[in-house]
C-alpha cells in the first residue's frame, strides 16, 4: 500500500493545538487630505461667504462660475455664448491660482436658464475645449442669482 504522506493518530489521542498566527484586525491610518482655499483675488467675491475653489490632495473643486468680470460686473448680457466664455475665464482664473489649466478638467456641471440656449453654449464650450472635452452634465434651472445671468458652470480638476 502508498503512503498518503499524513501521520497517523493513536487512537484515542487528541490533536496537537496548531500555532496561529493573529492577524492585525488593525487598519492602516489614513490621513485625510489637507483643503486648501483657492482665492482668485476677485475683490467683489470678498462680501461672500464661500470659496472659489477648493483643493483636496491633487484634486480641485471649482464653485460654480457665472459672467462675472474681475470688477463684479455681467459681461455679456442676453448674450449665451458670451457669458460661457467669461464663465470658462472665471473657471481657469481659479484653476490658475492652485496651478491648474482649463485642460486639467475631468468634469463640468452647466446650468443654463434656457434650454434653447444649449446649442450655443456647446459651441462655446467647444471653442474651449475643442476636440478633448471632459466628462459634462447640463441642467435647465428656472432663474440663477441674477436674471442677467444665463449659465453658471462648476468643475473638478486633477492637478498634475
Amino acid at each position: 500500500m502508498a503512503s498518503s504522506g499524513r501521520k497517523t493518530r493513536k487512537p484515542g489521542t487528541k490533536a496537537k493545538p496548531r500555532a496561529v498566527r493573529s492577524r492585525s484586525t488593525a487598519k492602516p491610518v489614513v490621513k485625510p487630505a489637507r483643503r486648501t482655499r483657492i482665492d482668485p483675488g476677485w475683490a467683489w467675491d470678498d462680501v461672500y461667504p464661500l470659496s472659489q475653489g477648493i483643493q483636496s490632495g491633487q484634486m480641485i473643486f471649482v464653485s460654480g462660475q457665472v459672467a462675472f468680470g474681475p470688477d463684479g460686473n455681467v459681461v455679456g448680457a442676453g448674450d449665451i455664448k458670451a457669458q460661457t466664455h467669461q464663465a470658462f475665464k472665471n473657471v481657469a482664473a481659479v484653476l490658475a491660482k492652485a496651478g491648474a489649466a482649463l485642460k486639467d478638467i475631468v468634469k463640468i456641471t452647466s446650468f443654463l436658464t434656457d434650454e434653447n440656449s444649449f446649442g450655443q453654449m456647446l459651441e462655446a464650450r467647444r471653442e474651449v475645449f475643442g476636440a478633448e472635452p471632459p466628462a459634462s452634465t447640463a441642467v435647465v434651472v428656472k432663474r440663477l442669482v441674477m436674471p442677467e445671468l444665463l449659465i453658471e458652470i462648476e468643475a473638478i480638476a486633477i492637478k498634475p
